[in-house]
């Protein structure tokens, strides 16, 4: 089996506007339609509304913090930020417990990994339970990148610019407010809510994974759904909704020289033997296999995909995709395996030994496909290479790291429930898209707790998250608190049963 590319995969029942006027029955039923707000929901987009200056001087409070998590230097500021957040749990009446999770070595000092936060608010049986999962640490910001000060909350053009606005600190912010608003306009909230609060985020969530393990079975078993609010929009006006990362699987690959070899040439061969860098094709046998087929109706998903301009970004595209259309280009950036190596070649140890060179490949995986599979395949694959074509240097390979890919059913409950909401808040259909980069933390929570796991990114594109001029615009900051509220209240009504995956 091999993978079934866009445009290609067809039934005699099935018809896509590549071939026909109408597009895929599902997505001429589902027609962009109005759904009523409702004397409740008003009345909490009222109160977010009436509490604008409120919220941003809270904000401009969380971004002061300097609450890096991979430098030793600020590890009182992030501390800090945990007090933070506690005095903000205290105020809404939420019971709280902070664990710390282990050990790991910052600066080369060995010490204490940050703790995590978990709470509860609501233990009404009858009532659907979430998680919401944040976090409040941010990356060492570099000055010389940054236009503001990252540790000031700066407006500029309807945005606010720090550290922080658009991913951890911005969106937990909005929970809080969220609550907030239900509690002080006396409004029964319609589920109940757990928090999972972390502080390594940026450093690859380490120690989440096991510390997850320990509380799958108390903490987390009651829980329905998690929700995430990380990530932003692919476009500035239409709101999104993320279903799907990619995941990576790194090597290095290390030749060394044995018997006068000629190691830059047999590492040449090797990396040619993988990987077909004019059709971007991976040669691995069988690597692709089980790469979930693409469908008509998943083509729709592409298609109903708004305020993606192919045409702004066609110029920097290389020739041989320059004349691909929307549904091809995304899913060769979500949808398909692919292969990166990198064009250095590096000594691999601290005496500058000419002998050894190194190159690393880091290999996109998709729905699907099984990490610890693809890691044999492709170990495999070096090694037979090796001895078919009777390479002389030593060949060694080694994993680096890997991030499990991550899917959701775009027709369950859960995201039936966000589209809702954000049809109540935004007034139009939210767009279905996928990262094409790993997200550790969702993967994590995916393979630790197996939940349905929700991303509602609040920040449209060109936030920044998580980077140099992090910013969120006016709109989604206050917006994304409608839409919070919109969602907790879609959930309590939403139908229990998922429909057929597409």
């Amino acid at each position: 089996m091999s993978v079934i590319f866009p445009h290609i995969f067809r039934t005699e029942h099935s018809e896509t506007r590549t071939t026909n006027a109408e597009y895929g029955q599902h997505f001429v039923s589902r027609q962009r339609g109005k759904i009523s707000v409702g004397p409740v929901l008003a009345g909490l987009m009222k109160y977010v509304d009436s509490h604008v200056k409120g919220y941003l001087e809270e904000l401009k409070e969380a971004v002061a913090i300097k609450s890096v998590s991979g430098d030793i230097r600020y590890r009182n500021d992030l501390l800090n930020m945990k007090k933070w957040v506690e005095a903000w749990l205290m105020r809404l009446d939420i019971k709280y417990e902070c664990f710390y999770i282990g050990y790991h070595v910052l600066n080369g000092q060995k010490m204490r990994l940050p703790p995590v936060i978990l709470t509860n608010y609501g233990n009404d049986p009858k009532k659907r339970t979430i998680c919401v999962y944040g976090y409040i640490d941010v990356k060492l910001p570099n000055m010389e990148e940054w236009k503001t000060d990252p540790w000031t909350l700066t407006h500029v053009d309807k945005r606010f610019y720090g550290a922080g606005t658009a991913s951890g600190k911005g969106s937990l912010l909005c929970w809080f407010h969220v609550i907030e608003a239900f509690k002080r306009t006396n409004t029964p909230l319609p589920v109940n809510i757990k928090f999972l609060i972390e502080s390594m985020n940026h450093q690859g969530s380490e120690g989440l994974a096991e510390f997850l393990q320990t509380r799958k079975l108390d903490f987390f078993s009651n829980v329905d759904c998690i929700v995430s609010c990380q990530g932003e929009w692919i476009g500035e006006k239409f709101p999104c909704i993320i279903y799907g990362t990619v995941g990576h699987l790194v090597f290095d690959i290390f030749a060394e020289q044995k018997n006068n070899s000629d190691i830059g040439k047999d590492m040449e061969t090797i990396i040619n033997s993988m990987y077909d860098p004019q059709s971007e094709k991976i040669l691995i046998p069988t690597f692709d296999n089980f790469v979930k087929q693409i469908t008509p109706d998943e083509e729709g998903v592409y298609e109903a995909i708004q305020d993606f301009d192919i045409e702004k970004i066609r110029p920097s595209l290389p020739q041989e995709k320059q004349k691909w259309d929307k549904i091809k280009l995304l899913m060769y950036f979500w949808r398909l395996p692919n292969m990166y190596i990198s064009e250095d070649i590096n000594c691999s140890c601290d005496k500058n030994d000419k002998n050894i060179i190194k190159r690393q490949v880091v290999i996109k995986l998709v729905q699907r496909q099984v990490m610890d599979q693809a890691e044999l395949l492709f170990t495999a694959f070096v090694e037979n290479t090796v001895n078919q074509l009777n390479i002389q240097s030593s060949i060694t390979c080694k994993k680096v790291s890997s991030t499990r890919h991550w899917s959701e059913n775009i027709r369950s409950w859960n995201y039936e429930a966000a589209r809702r909401a954000t049809i109540q808040t935004f007034k139009e259909e939210p767009s279905f898209i996928r990262e094409d980069r790993p997200v550790t933390s969702i993967s994590e929570l995916a393979g630790n707790l197996e939940k349905n796991i929700l991303v509602l990114p609040l920040a449209g594109n060109g936030s920044n998250t998580g980077e140099a001029n992090e910013n969120i615009a006016y709109k989604n900051y206050f917006e994304g608190t409608k839409l919070l509220a919109a969602y907790l209240l879609q959930l309590a009504e939403v139908d229990p049963v998922d429909k057929p995956n597409i």
